[in-house]
């Protein structure tokens, strides 16, 4: 039976989004309400186009519209807008993406079958500019992944969702945490993702729910956003290496320093290549944090010979992926032990 309480909110930030933002606002009143209702809390951050006079069009009861006094970016008005949601869960929502009409009901299912999740995130699919499907990923049977294996997944690869508009949140841990981290520009949501892994596992939803789009206005894909992200990164990863058990640390540091660390130093290469020397000139001072510049240059050097020569692969599970395997083995076994023991 449908009750006036929400079950999940969706929230929604807009600047400078027309482009796309009426398939985006659309695709989200038009999902598939079987038996539970949703709100749609979405804010304008002081846009300049016309988002804001089609959003004040909506007519629809489910919508809440607010408009910051003053542009306060992505993070705050994520903040602004999770404060005023009266939902459990909190699903995440972007102004160039489409939700899928099975989104929410999806969402909502997984998180009954994993309630001991402080937040989950759905496969995605990418579109590009004129909604063309660019790929299409496997799915997978609905699971966890635990707080360990997501450390180290999100300090070899990165964010492990992918985006935001494919995560959803539980509001009562996002509030015990103090909300998104207002200082970053870019890498806010990966902070977030790493506090809220801390103490309990990720769920993976492995329904595609999401289209999300490509396209070369997006905030992340401006070079020089490259700086802020260097140094927003840092924090991030000291949070990840906080996270793990200190077998698994020393490891981690080396994967860093490797694997990781070259791709800044080969990012600083390109910014000089292209002649945007204050740029390159901010970057190498932000390398510094990383490590010593002499060892950054011979580990991207020896990393380049290692990609030409094609033992780049091997040489990686030797220095990282074999002793993490171990490490976890060994894991594995005290823990079996243990509950023999008892």
């Amino acid at each position: 039976m449908t009750t006036n309480i929400p079950s999940i909110s969706v929230i929604l930030p807009v600047y400078n989004g027309m482009g796309y933002l009426q398939l985006s606002v659309e695709s989200v009143l038009n999902q598939l309400t079987g038996g539970f209702n949703f709100e749609f809390l979405i804010c304008d951050d002081c846009s300049t186009d016309d988002s804001y006079a089609y959003l004040k069009t909506l007519d629809d009861s489910k919508v809440k519209l607010y408009k910051n006094e003053h542009n306060k970016g992505l993070f705050p008005t994520l903040n602004f807008l999770l404060k005023e949601t009266t939902a459990p869960l909190v699903h995440l929502w972007a102004q160039d993406d489409v939700m899928l009409p099975n989104c929410l009901e999806s969402t909502l299912r997984f998180h009954k079958d994993f309630p001991n999740v402080n937040f989950s995130f759905s496969r995605l699919q990418h579109i590009n500019e004129h909604g063309v499907l660019l790929e299409k990923p496997d799915t997978f049977q609905n699971r966890t992944i635990s707080v360990q294996d997501h450390a180290i997944s999100s300090i070899l690869y990165g964010s492990i969702a992918g985006n935001i508009a494919n995560v959803c949140l539980v509001k009562e841990a996002v509030e015990r945490l103090g909300y998104f981290d207002a200082s970053m520009k870019y890498v806010g949501d990966f902070k977030m993702w790493c506090l809220l892994s801390k103490d309990k596992p990720v769920g993976m939803n492995g329904s595609i729910l999401v289209n999300v789009r490509r396209h070369s206005g997006q905030l992340s894909r401006n070079i020089n956003a490259s700086y802020s992200k260097l140094i927003e990164n840092y924090e991030v990863y000291k949070c990840f290496l906080g996270t793990l058990h200190e077998d698994f640390k020393k490891p981690a540091k080396r994967a860093l320093k490797w694997k990781i660390y070259p791709m800044y130093f080969n990012q600083f290469l390109y910014i000089l290549r292209n002649g945007n020397f204050k740029l390159a000139s901010r970057y190498l001072k932000g390398l510094k944090r990383y490590d010593i510049i002499p060892f950054l240059f011979i580990r991207w050097l020896t990393v380049k010979v290692l990609k030409v020569t094609k033992l780049e692969r091997h040489f990686f599970d030797y220095i990282f992926f074999d002793e993490i395997v171990t490490v976890k083995e060994r894991h594995q076994k005290s823990n079996i032990d243990q509950s023999i023991q008892h």
